[in-house]
């Protein structure tokens, strides 16, 4: 039989759930889709400045 790796935390009995398959595609090309698009840019830009001003100097 298998341990219960999740008993330290409490959980005495593991239930099984079924994977949920994703419905919805993604799509970029709309306007909300660009949006997406420009605002995870402006946040990978903020959060990761330096490294980019150091690839910039490569």
């Amino acid at each position: 039989m298998k341990e219960n790796l999740l008993a330290k935390y409490g959980v005495t009995e593991p239930v099984q759930r079924p994977k949920i398959q994703p419905v919805k595609q993604l799509d970029l090309d709309t306007p909300e889709g660009k949006l997406i698009v420009l605002s995870e840019t402006k946040r990978m830009m903020q959060i990761h400045k330096n490294t980019f001003k150091r690839l910039a100097c490569l």
